[in-house]
């Protein structure tokens, strides 16, 4: 746990937010409560378990989607800390990798943070929002070169596109 939160410390990133999205991360004070629901009952007893879809003890949360809640978390198994999320309230755990690890997914964020210039997720798109396709794409490129992960950051603009194309005037 340590290590997780000098990376974060480190980056210094709170809240970060693209568009219609947006990511909390954990702070010292906050990092505990954060596993309330996930790895620790709220009465303090152990709600990880040994089965597939299960939440894994080597799970740690060091954030939420702001939009819908759902967690980023590390694995504390692998020596790098890749960064996952999984959909909550659907009854088991499948987690979706973000980035290879917890230094490429903070780097991610700050790379986000410099580009967004919000400080608060949008319900509309504005004058500040970022809509050029070309533009769009050199970023999802970008996210997926410094994640190390495709897939996810690919949806994550193709839900950006979507959102203006639809909220935009």
């Amino acid at each position: 746990m340590h290590e997780i939160m000098e990376a974060i410390k480190y980056k210094n990133l709170k809240k970060v937010f693209f568009g219609a999205n947006g990511f909390s991360i954990a702070d010292e004070a906050s990092i505990s409560d954060l596993q309330l629901g996930y790895s620790v009952h709220p009465d303090g007893s152990d709600l990880s378990g040994p089965n597939e879809g299960d939440w894994q003890k080597n799970w740690v949360v060091i954030g939420t989607d702001i939009e819908v809640g759902d967690p980023f978390f590390v694995d504390t198994n692998e020596p790098s800390l890749p960064v996952y999320t999984a959909m909550h309230g659907v009854g088991e755990w499948s987690a979706e990798l973000v980035s290879t690890s917890l230094s490429s997914f903070l780097e991610v964020l700050s790379y986000l943070n410099g580009i967004s210039k919000q400080d608060f997720a949008q319900i509309d798109p504005d004058g500040n929002t970022i809509t050029d396709p070309k533009e769009l794409a050199e970023i999802k490129g970008r996210l997926q070169e410094i994640s190390g992960e495709k897939y996810y950051w690919k949806n994550f603009i193709e839900q950006h596109q979507e959102w203006v194309e639809e909220f935009g005037s």
